[in-house]
């Protein structure tokens, strides 16, 4: 470990352990903001909305399922939800 020779030690007053604030830290608002920024940036759009219990159990159960058969990546509940729906939604009639 080096030796600090610059920072000079108050008298009294022990050293703060960690890493040394740089005032820039942004609050969980400002850094969720600048996610969802990202997200629309890459073409996503966020959507709400409030299911069942019995039905958010099943998503639930279906990822896990879909997991544990897979060797790359996890899919997150978002995915799957996006591939149900295109599955429902977009296949050609």
């Amino acid at each position: 470990m080096r030796k600090d020779d610059v920072t000079a030690e108050l008298p009294g007053v022990p050293r703060r352990r960690g890493r040394p604030p740089t005032g820039k830290a942004l609050s969980g608002a400002a850094r969720q903001a600048a996610y969802r920024e990202r997200q629309k940036q890459t073409g996503l759009e966020e959507v709400t909305a409030f299911l069942s219990a019995d039905v958010a159990e099943a998503l639930r159960a279906y990822v896990a399922r879909q997991n544990a058969d897979r060797t790359g990546e996890p899919i997150t509940l978002g995915d799957a939800v996006e591939r149900i729906l295109r599955d429902r939604l977009m296949r050609k009639r």
